[in-house]
């Protein structure tokens, strides 16, 4: 699904006052976790860097794949289906906005890591995380919670979960850990307040965060894609 069609599906879902609330009983239960592996376009070792892509709320395992492409070709890559159903072809982390939802979701996702690492060979010490929306809210939530478990986290148009902002790792445990945070300025489903937010948030932490906010909406722009690529350049080059 494009990302603009995922767009329109989340802000149809927060007019309608679904989008964080728990899915209908024909959406309640979890759907087998599909995941969509790219080995590298340009391997240098025998153990690649990995970089895990997650969605946004009622896109699937496709949606952000167009942009890998255009990241460095050393990474391999891997995109994951989020659990549960809300309509054919599209999917959410979240079956409610509960702590121990997140905290399912979050556990979740790092098992997946741990099998697409191994299955792909990939190198452990450099796994990356990078989510969209409700998906970078999951990998905030991840990155401060666990740190030891990736290399770095690029939060795209994401938030920080009340749950975490209340119980995240120690600041001895996030000290200079990476974090990417974008933003864009005109995004009317999830506002720049919410980045500036996380900004304010990670200073007392000791993490390492690079910000940019811009001029877009609720998508992914080229720009943000060119960020990203910086970044996980500079994050291959200090490995």
């Amino acid at each position: 699904m494009p990302l603009r069609r995922s767009i329109l599906i989340l802000l149809i879902a927060l007019v309608i006052g679904v989008a964080y609330r728990p899915l209908s009983a024909a959406a309640q239960s979890l759907t087998p976790l599909v995941v969509v592996q790219q080995a590298p376009r340009k391997p240098v070792s025998a153990k690649p860097p990995l970089l895990v892509l997650l969605h946004g709320f009622g896109a699937n395992e496709r949606d952000l794949l167009p942009m890998a492409a255009r990241l460095d070709p050393r990474l391999a890559v891997a995109s994951i289906r989020a659990p549960y159903q809300i309509r054919p072809d599209s999917y959410s982390w979240l079956n409610g906005n509960s702590a121990d939802e997140l905290d399912g979701a979050r556990r979740t996702v790092l098992e997946r890591i741990d099998q697409v690492a191994d299955a792909m060979g990939a190198d452990r010490s450099r796994v990356y995380l990078a989510g969209f929306s409700q998906g970078a809210m999951l990998t905030l939530a991840i990155a401060l919670t666990e740190p030891e478990k990736i290399a770095g986290a690029a939060v795209l148009n994401g938030r920080l979960a009340a749950a975490v902002r209340d119980n995240h790792a120690v600041p001895e445990r996030l000290r200079g850990f990476p974090i990417l945070v974008t933003h864009g300025t005109d995004d009317q489903q999830i506002p720049i307040r919410s980045a500036r937010d996380i900004r304010q948030a990670l200073k007392p932490m000791g993490a390492a965060v690079d910000y940019h906010e811009f001029e877009a909406g609720h998508y992914i722009s080229d720009f943000n894609v060119g960020v990203l690529d910086q970044w996980l350049k500079r994050r291959l080059a200090t490995k």
